[in-house]
């Protein structure tokens, strides 16, 4: 093997390792072990990753196992700057290349084939966007193109984003992050809307109590009374405000599911796992939690932990997968 072949296959380690907490990799070249180069630079913004990659061509998946493993519930956003990739998304392709914004859903599953590409990537919580949770379980594989108006300017910002990133500090980034946020949410929305649906964005009202919800989502006693002790809103008020999302006790027991989904893996096969987890997102009872979890997602919550036998890792505090687990808002 030569000392090029030996470089080649170092760096297709290094970077498999490093990108292993979003998705697993393979190459796609027949000549890679000559060929392979894969470089990633991020900037933690404390409510935001933000970074580019620049790899050869590869096979991308990422699967329950990973999901449950990682247990992150973000959105990555993606710039193409050369390169495209073709992706399976719950058995519909769709492709992306130059220009093109990419969103995708690390709570759900995909697989994708790229070439050589090179790619401007913002991962946040899904709750910084402020789009309602309907309008977020359609954003999975949405592609804004490059030639249209909404897809040039989220792609402008991004790479503006980028460029300012290494020299924002920990009291400007919150609030650019917001706005940025904000801007992606507006070029985003029309690609999500149904023809009957009204605009997607919330309210700020609302998308505070969304973000609310989910940082008491394991509260046993998060319900529509400590909302409106919390906003100073009627009960009448509130099942107004949540209407659009068919009400606040479905959604509060949705985030709680989605939320439960997210933290199974193999320990929850451990006798009394289910029951510790239900009792963890709010549920009063094993039976209960089951129902509405083979309602939600169709499979009972053991058949889903067996799916995740990976086990959690133990990032570094300056691991890519340490820095998805802070993210926060």
């Amino acid at each position: 093997m030569s000392e090029q072949d030996c470089d080649s296959q170092r760096m297709f380690g290094r970077w498999r390792e490093e990108i292993a907490p979003v998705f697993d990799v393979q190459p796609l070249s027949g000549d890679w072990r000559s060929t392979f180069r894969g470089d990633i630079r991020r900037h933690h913004l404390g409510v935001a990753l933000v970074g580019e990659v620049m790899t050869s061509a590869q096979r991308y998946e990422r699967s329950e196992g990973l999901i449950g493993a990682v247990g992150v519930d973000h959105l990555l956003i993606q710039l193409y700057q050369s390169g495209h990739t073709t992706l399976d998304i719950d058995g519909k392709e769709m492709r992306a290349g130059p220009s093109d914004v990419l969103i995708l859903d690390l709570s759900r599953p995909m697989r994708s084939h790229a070439s050589d590409m090179r790619a401007i990537n913002l991962v946040l919580p899904r709750a910084l966007l402020g789009l309602d949770a309907d309008a977020i379980d359609r954003a999975h594989g949405t592609v804004l193109s490059g030639r249209e108006a909404l897809g040039r300017l989220a792609g402008d910002h991004l790479q503006a984003l980028l460029r300012a990133a290494q020299e924002l500090g920990p009291r400007e980034a919150p609030g650019l992050l917001k706005a940025s946020a904000n801007l992606l949410a507006a070029c985003l929305a029309p690609s999500l809307m149904r023809d009957q649906d009204a605009p997607s964005t919330l309210t700020a009202t609302l998308a505070t109590m969304c973000r609310f919800i989910d940082r008491h989502i394991a509260d046993p006693a998060l319900d529509a009374a400590m909302l409106c002790c919390a906003f100073g809103l009627s009960r009448s008020a509130l099942y107004r405000l949540f209407a659009p999302l068919g009400g606040v006790s479905d959604y509060i027991r949705r985030r709680r599911l989605e939320r439960a989904r997210l933290a199974l893996n193999g320990a929850s096969l451990e006798r009394g796992g289910i029951g510790k987890l239900a009792r963890r997102f709010g549920f009063s009872s094993d039976d209960a939690f089951s129902r509405a979890f083979k309602a939600r997602f169709g499979v009972a919550p053991r058949e889903a932990a067996q799916i995740r036998v990976l086990a959690p890792a133990e990032p570094g505090d300056d691991s890519l997968e340490a820095w998805l687990r802070r993210l926060d808002w």
